[in-house]
This record gives structure tokens, sequence and C-alpha cells, in this order.
């Protein structure tokens, strides 16, 4: 009875093993089509291949590996050039962070209850909405309507403004 339990085991594991060295998956390639007033040339570094198209877009080609590392590396260095423009055009006190958040489709600006003002808001949001569609135009799937959201910095629930933008 042993014999037979440790047979059937060793038959098992065998199948196992073969079907473990069987044809690896082909590597998914994604590609993304930039307009050239959207490309900052921050893809270069981790595609596979660039090109230009004939309507003058440039075509970058990653692995999806590749394609994850860019849109988290490309996020954060646009949202940190955000938070540097609005620290340079408020006082400490304004807010507490500004980032661009890809499942909202938004710029998301927190900033501290009393210091929202809706005018200054409204023209600033213009080039914070240039950064989000620096990042938003560079995906897979461009998104060409995005908004700038003015949110209360200790309750992201709670939206002071938000203004629309679409892509040219």
């Amino acid at each position: 009875m042993k014999r037979i339990i440790a047979l059937v085991l060793a038959v098992l594991m065998l199948t196992v093993l073969l079907c473990a060295c069987g044809e690896k998956q082909k590597a998914t390639t994604i590609t993304t089509k930039v307009a050239a007033e959207y490309d900052d040339g921050y893809a270069k570094s981790y595609a596979n291949s660039i090109t230009k198209d004939d309507d003058g877009n440039t075509v970058y080609e990653f692995s999806e590996e590749q394609y994850d590392d860019y849109r988290h590396e490309h996020n954060n260095v646009l949202s940190a050039d955000i938070q540097k423009d609005l620290a340079a055009a408020h006082d400490t006190s304004y807010g507490e962070y500004a980032y661009i958040n890809e499942d909202k489709q938004a710029v998301i600006v927190g900033v501290h209850e009393g210091k929202y003002n809706e005018e200054e808001s409204k023209e600033e949001a213009k080039s914070l909405a240039e950064y989000g569609f620096k990042y938003f135009q560079n995906l897979q799937t461009p998104v060409n309507t995005i908004k700038v959201i003015y949110a209360n910095a200790n309750d992201q629930s709670q939206e002071f403004g938000s203004f629309e933008f679409t892509a040219e």
C-alpha cells in the first residue's frame, strides 16, 4: 500500500515538474502614443523603443514592468514639481500636499481650512492641469478630461473647489 501511494506521489511530482517546464508566456508589450505638446521626454529612459508616427506623436513601447515603473516614477516627479510650484506661490500655512491621483483622474491639492481662495485657485488650476496632462496623456489609454481638486488637507472628502480641464 505504501509503495502505491509513493508511486502516485512520484508521478504527481513528475507531472508538476514537467508542467512547470512548459513554454513561457510571451512578454506583454505596452504602447503609448503621446502628442508633442504633452511629451516631456520622461518615458525615454524606461521605454524599449521610441518612434515617431506620421502625425508627429511619439510612440513608446514598454514591457509591463517598465511601464509600471515609468508610471510610478513619472507621477512622483510631476507631483513633486506641483508641490514646488505651490510652495513658491503660497506661504507655508497654505496646504499640506499636492499629487496626481490616477484613480480620480485628477490633481489633488490639500489646502488648510480658511486658506482656499476660489479666484486665485481657478487661475492656478490651469497650470496644475498642465502637469496632470503631462501624466495622463502619456498613459496607454490617455485621459482627455481631468480635474484639479482643492480639498481640505485633513479630510479629502471635503472639497473646496473643483475645476475641469480638457486636453487640446
